[in-house]
Parts: C-alpha cells; structure tokens; sequence
C-alpha cells in the first residue's frame, strides 16, 4: 500500500513540474493557423479558382477564331480545282458574328460559281440572326451561366472554411474541456492523498479510528481511477486536435505538450441582442439556392428562344485586289449575299422542354422556400441552445461556489474533530461533480457558440 501511495505522490509531482514549462495555445491562434494551413482551406480556395476558370471557358467562345482551308486535286497532268481561304471570325454578344479572310480558287474543271480573279477576291461581312438566337443563344447562355456558377462557388467556398472552423473549434473545446477535468482530477486526488497522510498519522495516535484510514484510502483509489480516465480522454482529444495542425507544405503537426490557454474565457453574448432578419436573407445557403434557380431560368430563357424560327442572313462585300491594296477595286455592287430560313411545324420537342423548364423552376422555388424555413429554424434553435447554456453556466458557477463553501466549512470542522471522514468525502465529492459539471457546461457553451457561429455562416 505504502509503495502505491507514493507511486501516487510521484505522479502528481511529476505532472506537477512537467507543466511548468508547458507552452499554451489559444483559441486564437489555433484557429489562425487551421484557417491558414489546413488542406480544406486551400481546398476552399480551389473553388474559387474553379468558378473564374468556368468564366474564362465561357467567355473563349467569343473569342475571334482564325481559320484556313485548302483543297486541290491533280489527275493526268490536269489540275482538276484549287481552292483555297483563309480568314477570321469574329463572334459577338448580340447574335451578329463578323467575318473577313480571302479566297484563290482556279483549276480547269473548277465549278465556275467559285472561280476568282488571279489575284482572289478579300471579303468581309456580317452573319446576322434575326430569328433564334437574336435574343439569347447557347454561347451566351453558358456565359450566364458561368457567371452565376462562380458565385455560387465564393459561397461554397464560405461554407466549407465555416464547416473547418466550426469541426477544428470543436476539437480545440473538447480538448480544452479534458485538460480542465484532468486538473481538477489531479487537485482531487492531491487533497485525497493529504487527507489520507493525516488521518493515517492521527490514527496511529489512537485519535482516529484505523477504519477510517481504509475509506480515506477508498478515496484516493477512486480519484487515481478518475484522473487516469481523465487522462486517457485528454490524450485521444490531443490526437483529434492534431488533424487540424498543419504547416506549409501540407506537413501535420504535432502538439509537442503544449497545453490549452489558462485564461478565462467568458462566453460572448452579444448576439443574443443582434437581429437576425438581415443575417438570415443573407445567409449563403440561401444565395446559393437562388442561383440555382437563376441558373434554371437562364436555360428557360434558352428553351423559350428555340420557339422562334432560324432566320439567318449573311452579307460579305467582296473587293478584288490591285498590288497589296485590298480595296483598290472596291466597290458596293461587289457583293455575296444569303438566307436561311428554317422552323419545325409542331415544335413539339421545343414545347416540351418549356415545359420542362418551368417545372424545374416550379421544383427549385418549393425547395427554396423550404430551405428557408429551415435554416430559419436552424439559427433560431441554435440561438436558443446557446442562449439557454448560458444561463446554465452562470447557476452551475453559483452551485460550485456554494459546494466550496459547504467542503471548506465542512473542512474546518474535519480538522477540529467534529465531522467525520463520511461527511467530509461527501462534501469533496458533491464540489467535485458540480466542477465537473461546471466545465462541461462551460465547453458546451463555446461548442454551441461555434455553432451558432456555423449555422449563420459568419466567415
């Protein structure tokens, strides 16, 4: 027994001197380094580079396109037609497309409508669609679409960062709550292991009864169990904190002992007073949502423009070349010219993609005003939870002050003989639950901050 309760005194001791050099780490910092080097952080900023890549693959399809083709064919020492161009396109936003280039074709059996002088012919002209696609074609629609898909990716990327902040906040509490247990576990078992020493010492002298130094010792065998659990707790919480350590380079991190910050921590109540109307019209999961159904409306606004019929006109003036002056003949009877003109009788494919359409849209609105019921309720329930914590914390302060008061009143007595050792173990054990009971409600209360904090999407 002896060789236990000084294997016990060594490990308090030990403990005891080995945090004396401990560094702490805040919340704070903590939190920095999370959002700064973890790999979802720079997964969050992917999104991003995501969506203006989408815009820049949108907006190359209105890029001008250089272009050239030639086609000759030689049999029995004849040259049957050469045929050659080259040029540029230039597409614009409002459903007219530019094209210039030149042309050389010759050839002994070249089908006369596409012979041209021997220098060739320069053209440039319009390609104008007066039907579908004037008001609104695929190109632009991407585009559209493009622009809506990179906002919606800034949200995401606001919703993945306060989805890691509120995880790794949550790690750094739980593991802040055990480090908190196991001091209070190493008190206990200091103050068991005094009281122990002493009745011990008093019963040899015939003061106390040698049964009493049998339940003190009970104590000390329950705080050593409690604060060895404790410390197996808070080991496995340093293991959960370190996935959210990391440095440049996506290199993991160990905490090398360091130990949560000491100082108080007083719970923020700040927005139990700010309204919340504002915050939740804004909320991103809501954006996000609404984009969705601008996206929606883009393709209908698509759909709805394949109705018209395809009436497309095209008009080069075309100028035959004198030296390296392309418009030395030019003149504005020199000219090509073409329509085209096209519609499906029934349109029954176009009609039922309208269709289609606008029950998408009708399915997106629904989900919306669901989405915000429910988010509404999400923020209030978690203002709620938070709000009612509080008032939790600030009775449990009050019950363990009222416990110390009752174990040091109850102390005083043991020491002058006039309580015994029952009474003073179920005084230490009362203080020593309502603590207990204490830091849990304590570390609740951040954990529902945090997700407070999450459910409004405050990053």
């Amino acid at each position: 027994m002896r060789a236990i309760i000084h294997s016990i005194i060594f490990l308090i001791a030990f403990s005891a001197f080995g945090q004396e050099n401990l560094q702490e780490l805040t919340y704070e910092a903590f939190i920095d380094r999370v959002m700064q080097h973890h790999p979802t952080a720079f997964r969050a900023s992917l999104l991003t580079e995501t969506g203006d890549a989408s815009v820049l693959s949108a907006r190359g399809q209105f890029d001008p396109k250089l272009f050239g083709d030639i086609n000759q064919k030689y049999f029995k020492n004849s040259q049957y037609y050469s045929q050659a161009q080259g040029g540029i396109k230039i597409p614009t936003w409002f459903g007219v497309s530019a094209e210039g280039g030149y042309e050389i074709n010759d050839g002994v059996y070249l089908n006369p409508q596409n012979r041209t002088p021997d220098a060739g012919l320069w053209y440039a002209g319009l390609r104008l669609e007066l039907g579908r696609g004037l008001i609104i074609d695929k190109r632009r629609a991407e585009f559209e679409k493009a622009k809506v898909f990179r906002q919606g990716t800034e949200l995401e990327q606001r919703m993945l960062l306060n989805e890691l902040n509120r995880d790794a906040s949550f790690a750094y509490w739980k593991w802040n709550q055990s480090y908190q247990k196991v001091k209070v576990y190493e008190d206990a078992l200091r103050n068991a292991q005094i009281r122990f020493e002493g009745i011990k010492n008093t019963a040899a002298f015939g003061d106390r009864p040698h049964i009493d130094t049998v339940e003190a010792f009970i104590v000390v065998q329950n705080r050593s169990v409690s604060l060895s659990q404790a410390r197996l707790s808070f080991e496995n919480a340093e293991l959960q904190l370190e996935i959210y350590l990391w440095d440049q380079g996506f290199i993991p991190l160990e905490l090398e002992g360091r130990i949560p910050s000491r100082k108080a921590i007083v719970a923020d109540q700040s927005m139990l007073l700010s309204p919340l109307d504002s915050l939740i019209e804004n909320h991103p999961y809501l954006q996000l949502n609404a984009l969705k159904l601008e996206q929606k409306e883009i393709d209908l606004k698509l759909k709805k423009e394949q109705l018209k019929p395809k009436l497309t006109l095209k008009y080069n003036a075309i100028s035959e070349p004198v030296g390296s002056n392309p418009l030395a003949e030019y003149s504005p009877a020199n000219y090509t010219w073409g329509a085209s003109f096209s519609y499906a009788l029934l349109s029954r494919k176009e009609r039922g993609d309208v269709r289609l359409s606008k029950l998408k849209i009708q399915d997106q609105k629904l989900s919306n005003a669901l989405v915000e019921v429910q988010v509404d309720y999400k923020i209030n329930a978690a203002l709620n939870n938070y709000a009612q914590s509080i008032e939790q914390l600030s009775i449990l302060r009050q019950l363990v002050e009222n416990n110390e008061m009752l174990y040091e009143a109850e102390k005083s007595l043991f020491d002058m003989g006039e309580s015994s050792v029952f009474m003073i173990n179920s005084r230490e054990s009362k203080l020593l639950k309502a603590q207990i009971e204490f830091i849990e409600t304590q570390n609740k209360v951040l954990m529902l901050k945090s997700e407070f904090d999450y459910s409004l999407m405050f990053l």
